[in-house]
């Protein structure tokens, strides 16, 4: 039977002991104690530095996420309030360049003799056809009204000049792309108060096309 046993150069005297035999005898629990303890101290030192800080920031992205929610929900609604205000500016701008469009033409087809008294776009119900049932009443349609005025003349030229200016409205893509004749009529009007003559109250109706 062979004994190993361990010398301790540093220390003449002692007899080195193995790592297993540091841990056994009457200082092994105090040894076992600082060991373990050092131990505990290096789990919470990285706990501390490393695992922690990494929690709360979770925490924190966690604990922002609602607050971002509202707050896209609220950019949503400000976009479709944006969308819906630049569609009614881009609807209101078409209108724009159509009504401008619209009184160019006015202004090259009108006859010298014609004074325009009035323009006017207006959304209408069609008359209820007979034999139509109750409550279902057509759909309302856009009409351009143009009134007018013209000195009352011997013979017809205040009638060829208005069939004239109906037929130049008509033949300009303006007009006849968006329009059609729905009526229009000449009457007696009131005397000038200049001149003291009889003019003739023109009245012309145009229709909006369906779409």
């Amino acid at each position: 039977m062979n004994t190993r046993f361990h010398v301790d150069l540093l220390h003449p005297g002692w007899v080195a002991q193995s790592w297993q035999e540091w841990f056994v005898g009457p200082r092994g629990v105090r040894r076992l104690a600082v060991v373990t303890l050092g131990g505990v101290v290096v789990l919470l030192a990285i706990l501390v530095t490393v695992i922690m800080p990494t929690r709360w920031r979770l925490s924190s992205d966690l604990d922002a996420v609602p607050g971002l929610k509202r707050d896209l929900v609220a950019r949503d609604s400000d976009l479709s309030v944006l969308r819906s205000n630049l569609q009614s500016l881009a609807a209101e701008a078409r209108r724009q360049v159509r009504w401008a469009d619209l009184m160019t033409t006015l202004s090259q087809q009108i006859p010298p003799t014609l004074k325009l008294q009035l323009v006017e776009a207006v959304r209408v119900a069609p008359p209820v056809a007979p034999g139509q049932q109750p409550g279902t009443a057509a759909r309302a349609e856009n009409t351009l009204r143009i009134d007018a005025v013209t000195p009352l003349r011997p013979g017809s030229p205040a009638l060829l000049e208005v069939a004239k200016f109906i037929a130049g409205l008509m033949r300009d893509p303006a007009v006849s792309k968006r329009f059609q004749l729905r009526s229009w009529e000449i009457k007696p009007g009131a005397a000038a108060s200049a001149g003291g003559e009889q003019l003739l109250n023109i009245s012309i109706v145009l229709a909006e096309r369906a779409q």
